[in-house]
């Protein structure tokens, strides 16, 4: 959910509150904005998250705790030794899921760490992006985080997230590749789902049987998924508005459809759901990809959505 909803809040906080039951926090949980500073903490904003879904009943999913993007604006962790990096990636980990223990069920321990082109490939298989963890901890850490995430809360359930790995193709094959090795270690690693992203555009997305296919294979691994931020951009369609958003509808219909028939599919989580406030928009230019309007009125698109569930 975004932390800009100072306009309108009664309006979307009674949407928040009675359409959805499980609230992933955009910003607040990533490093740079909890922890910008070695010894500078800012949980105001997720703490105001946490309450406000344990006040409607709501479950929350951190996210997330490792990812090569906003980190810290400053040279704290760059200058760090080895070790040092080491130490303060463990310490970021207990203190932010110790403050939050049993009051954040999930969390997306690592965000993005795979890339198919130009990576650095790892032992193991996989194409690992080249990021500040993989430089200073080596092509192992990603077994690490995960084993000191299950330490700080044993209860929590740890998720792997990225995007354009929804259907069947290389980056999937990639992801499915991490999770069967950290699933094969001698001491296997704690690694309980896959979260798909899913930024989608409904010109041209994942056929919906491959992504049944992919569901089901990371199953028969032992792990859930997910559908973790889901939105489907409209500007890539031709004909009238009403045919653009009638198409949008149908997208969400079919992914949405997936995870109700799927067993291995726990959750939907929506990348916000008012068109007023989306990322989309700051970073791929103006668009209308999810399920309430700039008024915070129902599209046809939540039609879909819900016609999917009532299946």
């Amino acid at each position: 959910i975004s932390n800009k909803i100072s306009d309108d809040f009664s309006t979307y906080e009674k949407l928040l509150s009675t359409q959805f039951s499980y609230l992933t926090p955009e910003n607040a949980a990533k490093w740079g904005p909890v922890h910008p500073h070695e010894d500078t903490w800012n949980f105001g904003p997720l703490d105001k998250i946490v309450d406000f879904a344990e006040q409607h009943g709501m479950e929350v999913k951190g996210h997330a705790l490792i990812w090569f993007m906003q980190l810290p604006q400053n040279d704290y962790l760059e200058n760090l030794s080895d070790q040092e990096f080491s130490e303060a990636v463990k310490n970021h980990i207990f203190t932010l899921m110790g403050r939050y223990k049993g009051r954040i069920q999930a969390w997306d321990v690592v965000n993005e760490a795979i890339v198919v082109n130009g990576a650095h490939e790892a032992d193991y298989g996989v194409s690992l992006r080249d990021n500040i963890f993989l430089q200073k901890m080596g092509e192992d850490y990603i077994e690490q985080v995960y084993r000191w995430a299950h330490q700080a809360d044993p209860k929590a359930k740890l998720i792997y997230n990225d995007f354009g790995n929804e259907g069947l193709g290389e980056k999937s094959d990639q992801v499915y590749k991490l999770i069967a090795h950290l699933k094969s270690r001698k001491q296997p690693v704690a690694i309980h789902e896959v979260g798909m992203q899913m930024h989608l555009d409904a010109s041209s997305y994942a056929n919906p049987a491959d992504i049944v296919a992919n569901m089901r294979r990371l199953e028969d691994l032992g792990v859930t998924v997910n559908i973790s931020e889901l939105d489907v951009q409209l500007k890539n369609l031709s004909g009238s508005q009403a045919q653009k958003l009638a198409k949008q509808k149908q997208v969400y219909f079919d992914i949405v459809s997936t995870c109700v028939h799927e067993p291995a599919c726990t959750a939907v989580t929506f990348w916000g759901f008012t068109d007023r406030h989306s990322w989309i928009d700051s970073w791929m230019g103006p668009d209308d990809p999810l399920l309430f309007d700039e008024d915070i009125l129902p599209k046809p698109a939540y039609y879909g959505v819900r016609n999917a569930f009532l299946q």
